[in-house]
């Protein structure tokens, strides 16, 4: 992917709210104008999580810029261990929080004259949030795949049908949406016509890196190119720690998803 111009910012963000979206999925919004002016739908931030405590956790957090409005940006985790957890309970109790960004290379928009097919599995709707947004507003034609395990894992649809964006879900137990996963769907609506050649759209996927690895295969199996968002534990989000490598693919060479990604076409890299 190429390269771009880095400007970044550490600052300590206003929290303007903390609300829980599901049992487990929590979504800050924060006020930076710097972060806010300059992240583009896929660029992440590095949250600090310090209660202080020595026990505390010292690395930052990375979680993807899923929304912005005005000078205020919003971020959505679940909370999956005690990292997590201790910045819930931190973000709730402090006025402010301490952030890193906005980092890493975003989405590329591609041809605007193309349709757009976004495809998510579980938070991996966070960064295409925002993807979702900005080609709603250049009135591109979007079609979005959610899978979840469950209905009670859906939050904040309603986000996107105000956008006039065509959003299908699937669910693993048949509560909501199209019984089967993310990639039962999407060869289902292939089969009765729904979506047309894979080769006819700009395709985005996130999720767990699994689910990304079944549904990228898919996809280039039909001749098409998707472009991926990984998740990956990012110390420094600048490419200094080099703890982030991923390994390109047919190569000995690696990545830095923080630095040369997050957002890296599926037939780049090797998932993991």
């Amino acid at each position: 992917m190429k390269d771009i111009e880095r400007r970044y910012f550490e600052t300590n963000a206003v929290i303007r709210s903390v609300d829980k979206l599901t049992d487990n999925t929590v979504s800050c919004i924060a006020l930076s104008r710097e972060i806010a002016g300059l992240a583009k739908p896929g660029q992440f931030i590095n949250v600090q999580v310090t209660s202080g405590q020595l026990s505390a956790p010292v690395l930052r957090r990375p979680f993807a810029v899923s929304n912005v409005n005005g000078d205020e940006f919003e971020f959505i985790f679940n909370i999956v261990g005690r990292g997590t957890k201790l910045l819930y309970d931190i973000l709730r109790s402090k006025e402010t929080v301490n952030v890193l960004g906005p980092l890493g290379n975003g989405f590329d928009p591609g041809d605007g004259s193309r349709k757009k097919l976004l495809i998510a599995g579980g938070i991996g709707i966070a960064p295409l949030k925002s993807l979702a947004g900005h080609f709603s507003e250049t009135g591109a034609d979007v079609t979005l795949f959610w899978g979840n395990r469950s209905r009670r894992d859906f939050f904040g649809a309603d986000h996107f049908e105000n956008k006039n964006i065509k959003l299908m879900m699937s669910t693993d137990d048949g509560t909501a949406g199209f019984s089967g996963n993310v990639l039962e769907l999407l060869k289902e609506e292939i089969k009765i016509k729904n979506i047309a050649d894979l080769k006819e759209y700009d395709i985005y996927v996130v999720g767990p890196d699994p689910m990304m690895k079944a549904v990228a295969g898919f996809i280039e199996e039909q001749g098409a190119r998707c472009r991926v968002s990984l998740e990956t534990p990012m110390a420094c989000g600048m490419g200094v720690c080099q703890g982030c490598a991923v390994r390109k693919r047919g190569s000995e060479e690696y990545k830095l998803v923080c630095k040369d990604g997050p957002v890296f076409y599926s037939d780049e890299i090797e998932f993991k």
